[in-house]
């Protein structure tokens, strides 16, 4: 029996790193859609007004189902795979700042970003592990 090529190993880190950004896109449009619909109900959960959550969430719906698409491609399209692990990097940072300013939202809202941050982290170190693994270097490297 001979070894797996890595021609093999590219295809099964490829098909995992499709798997996640699945994932993400789905999370994205199940997040997006909760927020759209239940603005209006969220703003007193968040502390922020209703069309910011709103906006937030019309934007994650067409973000999600740009990473479905993609995940579905062949060949996966890898400037997409690097563009939502720097997008979910961005998201984190974001998140991160507006957890760190005192009074920008709710302690419940708070909460809520930071579960969904670790989330989106999540997302970025599993889609980084898989470029990786494929050979892809991060660009400008």
């Amino acid at each position: 029996m001979t070894a797996p090529s890595s021609h093999a190993t590219r295809t099964q880190a490829s098909d995992r790193l499709a798997g996640i950004i699945g994932a993400n896109g789905w999370f994205s449009i199940v997040s997006g859609t909760a927020l759209l619909a239940g603005a209006v109900v969220l703003d007193g959960w968040f502390d922020l007004p209703a069309w910011v959550i709103a906006v937030v969430g019309g934007a994650l719906i067409p973000y999600g189902a740009m990473l479905r698409r993609a995940a579905r491609g062949e060949p996966l399209d890898r400037r997409m795979a690097w563009s939502a692990t720097v997008g979910d990097g961005g998201w984190v940072v974001g998140a991160s700042v507006l957890l760190a300013v005192p009074n920008t939202m709710s302690a419940a809202g708070k909460w809520t970003l930071g579960f969904v941050s670790l989330a989106v982290l999540n997302f970025a170190i599993l889609q980084l592990r898989e470029l990786r693994r494929s050979g892809d270097q991060v660009p400008g490297t």
